[in-house]
């Protein structure tokens, strides 16, 4: 296909000779240009399709129309749910010549099943939204929740390979099916259709009913961090509210690393760890006292830091999770973490219902009381009431997380990833693209073991000391075989030296990483142009499925390039 140079005016005339608004055609907002990456394409323009009131493919036909204006003029979309994939990528395209497709006017929640538990949520959903819809659909389930901001999209994230916390954390694995749109050939119209057949509604004689199952192949697949088509709605699991739900945190020290994680390996596969438990590390901890009494840093030296982690008592590692179910399941759970934890000379904090509302009480009351004897005491220069104002001031953190366990979002730790822009943070929900606060998450993938919890951890630690940055680690057992050890690399965009270390870094950590064979548990911007087939080793070619269901190449060229590569490689001319 021959591509054209388009700018902005000329794709525009052609947009609205086309039937759009001007009020649909947007400027590309600089701010967001490149909040993870600073040498991705900056698209020509964004273009915001609106739904129509028509149920069906009609409802997605200003998507559709788009989709064909692509193919016959020569130009590309990179569509967006609503933008907040944060630390992993923006809205910007990875190619040149492509319009930033934002989907987020595509809001409708439908298809609740209260019976079998899922529900069908277009693209522009956001966390806040369907929490809120669940609370008021009778507050029978919870949707697993992320760390990420309440306007994230729940679409994007799972189609990003994202996690959250509760025993559906793996939000690949839990998509019933997908309505997708494919772009297909110049001379072909694009085709809409769902990817598997569980969870789809159907009419026989004239009632509806629901299917639970799925008959023949799941394609669902493809459209996990692929770039074949554009993703109209997902058909989702959702968690039934338990009966009873208990937190649990557990500190642990360096030197105790091997029992522990082998002993977590252990009750993850039987259960007794049943949601995605994180362990994070004393940098985490750090962070989120940092952002209640920012001027506690005076320094990011290396040396200053480790002073403040002894001078707070922030324990080396926290293992932190949620028991879901009966009062009795959750019983049985709890006595069994009890007495594993014994055995390793550990002892669980358990944070139930009762406990949860005492501590919100001691927030409640007289809140600048409270603060002022928090800074009193983190300030002190007794250490012990040092370490009790740090377990103080923590408590906010620890509702927050709390709550997001139970199927509420929340934007609090969202101000953690300002770590090194700490003057920035303001009263106001964080901005990170406006404030230009730098940020990559990346994720390698191991089994869950002590082994590889070390390589994996070490090599991040000593890498980011190299760099005279921070390694701030949270490693999550995501399933029962599966621990992904998460780094969130933060910096001052406005400081260059200070940009280049952090891209150099992650860069190294990551490549390191991947030569060990632990691949990233989901691609991200910046690795998406240094990672490739070596990275990757298969024993056979995989299907060239790019060439079969967007020949054109229209959807995002170049994303997701070493999934690209392995997977979705157009056929050569």
């Amino acid at each position: 296909m021959r591509t054209l140079d388009f700018g902005f005016e000329q794709l525009k005339n052609l947009l609205l000779t086309s039937g759009f608004r001007s009020s649909q055609i947007l400027f590309v907002d600089t701010n967001d240009a490149s909040i993870t990456y600073p040498e991705k394409n900056s698209a020509i323009l964004v273009v915001k399709p609106y739904p129509s009131e028509s149920d069906g493919s009609s409802r997605y036909m200003e998507i559709i129309k788009i989709i064909e204006l692509a193919k016959c003029n020569g130009f590309a979309v990179h569509p967006y749910s609503r933008g907040a994939n944060l630390g992993y990528g923006g809205k910007e395209p990875y190619a040149s010549n492509c319009i930033a497709l934002d989907l987020s006017e595509f809001k409708r929640i439908s298809y609740y099943k209260k019976s079998s538990g899922h529900i069908t949520v277009e693209p522009g959903v956001s966390q806040e939204a369907i929490s809120e819809f669940l609370i008021k659909n009778g507050d029978i389930h919870i949707h697993d929740t992320t760390g990420a901001p309440k306007f994230a999209s729940v679409t994007g994230n799972y189609l990003e390979r994202g996690f959250g916390h509760t025993p559906l954390a793996e939000h690949a694995k839990n998509i019933l099916h997908a309505e997708i749109i494919t772009p297909n050939n110049k001379e072909e119209a694009p085709t809409h259709f769902v990817t598997s057949t569980d969870g789809t509604s159907f009419e026989i004689d004239g009632k509806i009913a629901t299917r639970t199952y799925s008959i023949g192949p799941d394609l669902t697949g493809l459209v996990i961090q692929n770039n074949v088509s554009i993703v109209t709605s997902l058909t989702i699991k959702l968690l039934k509210k338990p009966d009873c739900f208990v937190a649990y945190f557990i500190p642990f020290n360096e030197e105790d690393i091997d029992q522990m994680i082998d002993t977590c390996a252990i009750l993850r596969k039987q259960n007794t760890i049943h949601s995605a438990a994180h362990i994070g590390n004393n940098m985490k901890t750090l962070q989120l006292l940092a952002v209640e009494f920012p001027n506690l840093i005076k320094s990011y030296d290396y040396e200053e830091l480790n002073k403040l982690i002894r001078k707070f008592g922030l324990d080396d590692w926290t293992l932190s999770g949620g028991m879901y179910g009966t009062k009795n399941q959750v019983k049985a759970h709890i006595k069994d973490l009890k007495t594993a934890m014994k055995k390793l000379g550990v002892k669980p904090l358990f944070i139930d219902k009762e406990k949860l509302s005492f501590i919100k009480k001691t927030l409640s009351i007289t809140p600048k009381y409270n603060r002022a004897l928090v800074k009193k005491l983190v300030s002190s220069n007794s250490g012990i009431a040092r370490k009790i104002g740090a377990k103080l001031a923590l408590r906010k953190s620890l509702i927050e997380l709390c709550k997001i366990k139970q199927g509420t979002p929340s934007n609090e730790f969202l101000r953690t990833i300002y770590w090194r822009n700490l003057q920035k943070l303001t009263d106001n929900v964080p901005n990170p693209s406006q404030d230009k606060v730098g940020l990559l998450w990346g994720a390698p993938c191991s089994e869950i073991s002590s082994k590889d919890f070390k390589l994996i951890t070490s090599t991040m630690s000593e890498t980011c000391k190299k760099y005279s940055l921070e390694s701030p680690i949270s490693v999550t057992l995501i399933n029962e075989r599966t621990m992904e050890c998460v780094l969130s690399l933060s910096w001052d965009r406005q400081k260059e030296k200070e940009e280049e270390q952090a891209l150099a870094c992650y860069q190294e950590i990551m490549l390191k990483c991947a030569s060990m064979g632990f691949l990233q548990y989901r691609m991200s911007t910046l690795s998406n142009h240094f990672l490739n087939r070596q990275h990757l080793p298969l024993p056979f070619e995989l299907p060239e499925l790019k060439s079969y269901f967007d020949p054109c190449n229209v959807i995002s060229p170049s994303k997701y390039q070493l999934v690209s590569e392995n997977f979705t490689t157009r056929k050569r001319e």
